[in-house]
């Protein structure tokens, strides 16, 4: 069975330490062209989405990525872990991040599916 912060066939967020990550870690530029390109590996933590929701950009560039290949991530059903340093708000029926004394919409890029699990140390949400 899946450890908690590692459910297979789901982005998994989860607050940096408060559970184990995997090994295979990359920046969230080369997770978007690994998306682009089809090439997602079977495990992976994604680093650096606190400064991914400050950028509309990347931020932008992020969503519609994961929105092209949610299909195919579903097929495929990788383990992808978003490790993020700061910590977890509900803000009615969505939930933000708070970073750098700050408030980000995780619905901006996720959808407004989040679940909070466990000790409300991670999130998840379909692809």
């Amino acid at each position: 069975m899946a450890g908690p912060g590692r459910i297979p066939g789901r982005y998994n967020l989860v607050i940096e330490g408060a559970y184990d990550t995997f090994d295979h870690r990359m920046p969230i530029e080369e997770f978007i062209n690994r998306l682009q390109n089809d090439d997602v590996p079977k495990e992976v933590s994604v680093i650096g989405l606190e400064e991914a929701l400050s950028d509309s950009e990347l931020r932008t560039d992020l969503k519609s990525a994961m929105d092209r290949r949610a299909n195919d991530l579903e097929y495929q059903n990788p383990t992808v872990q978003f490790v993020v340093e700061g910590s977890f708000h509900r803000q009615g029926k969505t939930y933000d991040l708070r970073y750098d004394d700050q408030l980000h919409s995780l619905q901006d890029v996720f959808g407004p599916q989040l679940e909070r699990k466990e000790d409300g140390n991670w999130l998840l949400t379909p692809f």
